[in-house]
């Protein structure tokens, strides 16, 4: 089955196309859908609509997983990362492909096995689980396509995996060790070894 994942945002939305076949994984393309800040509210939100069906309609998914709109301090932000939101699922269903929507806590309780997961575990457990690096070098959105590789990881563990499989992946994540017992292991490292996004426009393909 192939899944594409989208983290929905503003400036930039990450997206992630992966196949699941018996439990296992392969990342397909993974990349970052950017706007000018140049353009106005109305001209970006038809870039990402355009950029968005472009992908689909390369990638024909089966279907679209996207991280949903929580809580946000700045309603402003809020409304926008919303509308955002809207035209990726009008580009979906245009291509007559169908979507759902995953709250970002039972992402990273479904990724790492901890629901208060910061950015650098859900990076950590996602590198693990689909053997991919942020480039190097080079500045990049991979929070944002780490994000969307999750929300893809996300369906397949929810909706496709049996209980085994899940417990297979656990293991892979956190060697066997408590979830939480892990996540804090690795929110010690990341403050020694963080990574950086940045601001140009492109896509990675895993190797």
């Amino acid at each position: 089955m192939k899944i594409l994942g989208i983290d929905p945002g503003t400036a930039t939305t990450g997206y992630g196309v992966i196949t699941c076949e018996e439990g296992k994984f392969c990342v397909i393309e993974s990349g970052w859908i950017s706007t000018s800040k140049d353009d106005g509210k109305d001209k970006r939100l038809i870039s990402t609509f355009e950029q968005t069906r472009s992908v689909i309609q390369k990638h024909r998914p089966d279907i679209v997983s996207i991280e949903r709109l929580f809580f946000f301090i700045n309603a402003k932000t809020a409304m926008a990362v919303a509308e955002s939101g809207g035209v990726i699922r009008l580009a979906a269903a245009l291509e007559n492909v169908p979507f759902i929507e995953f709250a970002p806590k039972s992402i990273k309780m479904e990724i790492t096995g901890y629901g208060r997961a910061d950015k650098t575990m859900v990076k950590s457990a996602v590198r693990k689980i689909l053997n991919v690096r942020s480039p190097k070098k080079k500045k990049t959105h991979f929070d944002d396509v780490s994000d969307a590789l999750a929300v893809a990881l996300c369906y397949a563990r929810k909706c496709l995996l049996s209980s085994e499989q899940n417990r297979i992946m656990y293991n892979k994540v956190t060697n066997g060790e408590a979830p939480l017992k892990k996540a804090k292991k690795i929110k010690k490292a990341s403050k020694k070894s963080p990574i950086k996004g940045g601001d140009k426009i492109g896509r990675s393909k895993s190797r």
